[in-house]
């Protein structure tokens, strides 16, 4: 047999592996992806609930009883703080006062560990770029806070200030696995590494799209409920058991904790999604591919029996 027909049978057999490869990862992300889907609209309940809730309260200028106390913050104390336990009156007053002048904005950018998951990382970070320049021209600095290895290497090679960085996320993360991420992220904003925080990750749309999102987590306000409904419930009076700073000092953390593990929860989800994409596009076109190498090589082997069959009958013709 020819080099050439050896060649396409080997090119055939590589071919037909690697998409039985990318139809296994392809099947291993959608089981992920309906695990985290699963989760992430339940806990999208919970977070919208409690949104709704701080909303209400804020409306209400519940949350100005807070500014008035005017507990002073100690950097000292904050760092030696337990945030998945306790919260300080003076700390949690802290998360909803916006500062006098913001300098320094920080984004909390979620991007995957690894490759192979189509647009995924490379629209997260192309995003990230325009928000970075735009910071810039305001002549604020810019902190980054990558989750993700993807993100962590790209900001870092490219010289931008990453002040913290985490990966090895767990595909299905679990809420306290996340916790540490929350601890440092508050941690930095009241110990002045910057002003505001913003979150920056993938949602999950369906299997097939996702959209980047940009949310504010510090400090908490400005949330939009609409203008209608916000001023109905600054009308209301509220009953609040047991009092106001144990209802306050236990909810306005959990919404911090809840933003950004809702925010991690919902960019796996998106994650796997596009790596399901990717995987049944390489899938496919892997079976394109072998479809074409095998007309390819049927071409070949009847234009070499051919050219047999003409010797044949040319040497029989000079035997006459």
């Amino acid at each position: 047999m020819p080099a050439s027909l050896l060649e396409l049978k080997k090119k055939i057999a590589s071919v037909k592996q690697t998409g039985k490869i990318t139809q296994a990862m392809r099947m291993v992300s959608a089981a992920k992806l309906n695990q985290t889907e699963k989760k992430d609209k339940g806990y999208t309940l919970y977070n919208d609930t409690l949104k709704k809730t701080v909303s209400h309260l804020m409306s209400a200028q519940i949350v100005d009883h807070l500014k008035s106390e005017n507990v002073p913050v100690n950097s000292k104390n904050v760092a030696k703080l337990d945030y998945t336990n306790v919260f300080g009156l003076g700390i949690v007053s802290d998360l909803i006062q916006a500062r006098p002048e913001i300098k320094s904005t920080g984004y909390l950018v979620i991007t995957g560990d690894r490759g192979l998951v189509g647009s995924y990382n490379s629209t997260v970070i192309k995003n990230m770029m325009g928000l970075f320049e735009d910071s810039k021209a305001e002549n604020k600095d810019v902190k980054v806070l990558a989750v993700g290895r993807v993100g962590a290497q790209f900001f870092k090679k490219n010289n931008m200030n990453v002040v913290y960085e985490n990966s090895g996320i767990s595909d299905v993360p679990s809420f306290n696995e996340v916790l540490p991420i929350v601890s440092t992220a508050i941690k930095m904003y009241l110990n002045g590494v910057y002003d505001e925080l913003y979150v920056c990750y993938t949602h999950h749309v369906n299997s097939l799209s996702s959209a980047f999102r940009v949310e504010k987590m510090l400090p908490i306000s400005d949330l939009d409920i609409g203008s209608e409904e916000a001023e109905a419930h600054a009308k209301l009076e509220y009953d609040i058991d047991p009092d106001i700073d144990t209802a306050l000092k236990s909810l306005l953390p959990q919404f911090a904790r809840s933003t950004i593990y809702g925010a991690i929860l919902d960019a796996k989800t998106a994650e796997h999604a596009s790596s399901m994409t990717a995987m049944q596009s390489a899938s496919d076109n892997a079976s394109d591919l072998v479809s074409r190498l095998t007309t390819q090589m049927n071409r070949a082997r009847q234009a070499q029996i051919t050219t047999e069959l003409s010797e044949i009958i040319g040497g029989a013709n000079a035997l006459e």
